[in-house]
């Protein structure tokens, strides 16, 4: 008995090995990157990323607005001020840049960088920033997400960003100058 379990031992054994050479991905060779092929991968990115931006901020307890660019973000305190930036207007911001990750790791906070300023839309910038600021007045501050796309890009920061990351802002609109 014990040498018909070793032989049906065996006999399945070479069948497993005989199935694992016949893996459609053993011989499968990289196929040529073509255009097409990159623009859907990178559709499938963006939409794997929003997907990804949404069930975070659901399990923080967020309620985000969400803008045709894929920025997110949600009011934190709205002030009673009416002044608005307009395009090439200098904006004074408080900031404080965190990963999308666990922990909420970090990166840059004006308390030890110095508060950002810049001329809306003329201004070398995170391209999210510059439409998040549109939405604020003075004295407002938000809690913005910005995709890779509208934030760092591909590369990241070279520094504390890594590519291709989301970025959390905690953003305050100090001032307004025209």
């Amino acid at each position: 008995m014990s040498r018909l379990i070793f032989i049906i031992f065996i006999f399945i054994f070479f069948i497993s090995c005989r199935q694992a050479d016949s893996n459609p991905f053993i011989d499968h060779k990289p196929q040529k990157l073509d255009k097409e092929t990159s623009i859907n991968l990178n559709k499938y990115w963006i939409q794997d990323e929003h997907f990804q931006i949404e069930k975070y901020c659901e399990r923080q307890g967020w309620k985000m607005n969400k803008t045709s660019s894929g920025l997110s973000y949600m009011e934190i305190v709205k002030s009673d001020s009416k002044i608005s930036p307009n395009v090439g207007d200098e904006v004074t911001l408080s900031y404080d840049i965190r990963l999308m990750d666990p922990l909420q790791t970090s990166c840059y906070h004006s308390d030890s960088n110095g508060l950002a300023k810049f001329k809306v839309e003329q201004s070398l910038v995170e391209s999210g920033l510059h439409e998040m600021i549109t939405y604020l007045n003075v004295g407002d501050s938000a809690l913005v997400v910005l995709p890779h796309y509208l934030a760092h890009g591909i590369a990241g920061d070279n520094q504390k960003i890594p590519p291709l990351s989301p970025v959390l802002y905690f953003i305050k609109l100090i001032d307004v100058k025209g």
